[in-house]
């Protein structure tokens, strides 16, 4: 689980819309929790119960889009 925080609702939604097309990229999806001025991404693979090499590729990507 990571937390980002943003300056309003606006670009956590848009955070949030740019990793869900990662997610359909990758045909791997995460939890998302979003509200104003803040983002959470779960990355966990259920049908293995674990975290698994999916999850970390996931986070990578997801990371690509925050990196300064």
């Amino acid at each position: 689980m990571r937390a980002y925080e943003f300056e309003d609702f606006a670009q956590a939604k848009s955070f949030i819309d740019e990793v869900s097309k990662i997610c359909e990229r990758q045909n791997h999806h995460a939890e998302l929790h979003f509200g104003w001025g803040y983002a959470i991404v779960e990355c966990f693979t259920h049908d293995q119960n674990a975290i698994t090499d999916l999850d970390y590729t996931l986070a990578a990507s997801i990371n690509e889009v925050v990196a300064p």
